[in-house]
């Protein structure tokens, strides 16, 4: 009997030491999978850091092999009293210059213009250019300028003029081709009135008209399509009312933030996949890149007398004769700077020759979106140029 109790007893303990076992094993199973969800993050992560090494470096080893009998070189030049970041790519170094002027205000996006560059620099030299107050530029010079004072549209068209005039004696040209992207078509149209001597043509990407005019051209097509789909207006109708009474950046973009719902764009540039993986990005691109995601008033005040320029400029207060050739090239999905805009004040000037090109599907970086047709664009344009050239 005694015997029959302790196996029993035995039996006993054993069912409790399995069923502990159990419970035991059961909490332990979601440490287990988190320890395997882990490993499995890390294992991306450092694979994703090794992709991102080996293509930025086989990306290094191609343009070093493409340009090894022209010019790929990023550096600083003295520019009016202040060492300013360029880059210069191209196959050929007697090849004419075309020098890119960023937009933003203070958004330069040199790092990523190889995204394009590659479809031009068999034929031209390809400068692009941090200008004064941003990017490279800006934390090259922060010590001596830490709160933007020189900075000027009209410090930033002297400082453009001594570039071309480096650009000249540097590559043995006599002019320069002009291109700017947003903001910089402001500065570029500008310059190309003002030195038409120095300028051999002039592109404008995304050309801005009048910034003002453009939001609120945008905000009535924006409501009409959000009428016929049945939405509520208020919000936006609100914004636009604050954006009337006070033009500025912050009432801006918060007007485009409704606005944008109703136009959308099919192919959309990627601009952070071209900047991770770009032979050309460092930390200072990353650090200024970081000051744009940040507090816009911020932003905008060390920007300030640029913003201040962009908000009031309006193309139709100068004259419309322009005295070198000139190309417009847009997306169709354009609404920073509508298309419609463009093609308007395309039609209202004059130049010894013009064009304008819409690419589908892109919105305001069409030359980034779609490269390849932005490339053979230009090319077509540039081509004719120097056709008519050769006929005089």
């Amino acid at each position: 009997m005694q015997m029959k109790i302790q196996m029993q007893d035995n039996e006993d303990n054993l069912g409790l030491w399995r069923y502990r076992r159990a419970m035991k094993t059961r909490k332990n199973i979601p440490l287990r999978i988190l320890k395997i969800i882990g490993i499995i993050i890390v294992a991306i992560i450092i694979l994703f850091i090794i992709a991102t090494v080996v293509l930025r470096g086989l990306n290094y080893l191609h343009y070093k092999r493409l340009y090894k009998d022209g010019v790929n070189e990023t550096t600083y030049i003295d520019i009016n009293g202040q060492e300013q970041y360029v880059m210069m790519m191209g196959q050929d170094a007697t090849n004419p210059v075309i020098i890119y002027l960023h937009g933003g205000p203070a958004g330069p996006d040199t790092f990523m213009t190889y995204s394009f560059s590659d479809y031009l620099t068999d034929e031209y030299t390809f400068i692009g250019w941090d200008q004064r107050g941003c990017g490279r530029t800006y934390f090259k010079n922060q010590e001596n300028d830490p709160n933007n004072e020189t900075v000027s549209f009209d410090q930033a068209l002297d400082d453009l003029d001594a570039l071309v005039t480096y650009a000249c004696d540097r590559f043995g040209q006599d002019k320069v081709i002009v291109m700017g992207h947003s903001y910089g078509t402001t500065l570029g149209s500008t310059y190309a009135k003002q030195h038409p001597e120095k300028v051999q043509a002039y592109i404008g990407i995304g050309q801005l008209v009048s910034l003002e005019d453009a939001d609120i051209y945008s905000y009535h097509d924006a409501v009409a399509k959000a009428e016929q789909a049945g939405d509520d207006t208020t919000d936006m109708d609100n914004a636009f009312k604050e954006f009337s009474a006070n033009p500025c950046i912050p009432t801006l973009l918060t007007l485009r933030g409704y606005t944008s719902k109703y136009h959308p764009v099919e192919n959309e540039s990627g601009q952070v996949t071209l900047a991770w993986f770009s032979p050309y990005t460092n930390m200072d691109d990353l650090k200024w890149f970081s000051k744009q995601l940040g507090d816009v008033d911020s932003f905008v005040e060390l920007n300030k007398p640029l913003y201040d320029t962009l908000m009031t400029f309006n193309l139709y207060d100068d004259a419309l004769d322009y005295e070198v050739p000139v190309c417009f090239v847009s997306g169709a999905d354009d609404w920073v700077c509508p298309t419609d805009k463009t093609a308007e004040y395309y039609e209202a000037i004059t130049a010894p020759q013009k064009q304008m090109y819409v690419i589908d599907g892109c919105g305001h970086d069409a030359h980034q979106a779609n490269p390849e047709e932005f490339g053979a664009d230009v090319k077509e344009f540039l081509d004719s140029i120097i056709e008519i050239d050769l006929n005089k």
